[in-house]
C-alpha cells in the first residue's frame, strides 16, 4: 500500500501479533519476540 506524502502507517494489534513483534514501551520501538527470535509463529502468505 502506498500512502500519500509523509503519512506514517498505524499498525493494529492483530497485524503486530501476526508479524510476531512486540512493543517495548520504554524505548518506544518494535522488537522481535524473544520467545521466537528466529522466525514468526504465524507465516504470512
Amino acid at each position: 500500500m502506498v500512502l500519500p506524502g509523509d503519512s506514517e502507517p498505524l499498525l493494529g494489534a492483530i497485524p503486530l501479533e501476526e508479524m510476531d513483534v512486540l512493543i517495548h514501551p520504554l524505548r518506544q520501538e518494535l522488537i522481535v519476540n524473544p520467545e521466537h527470535p528466529d522466525m514468526a509463529v504465524l507465516k504470512m502468505k
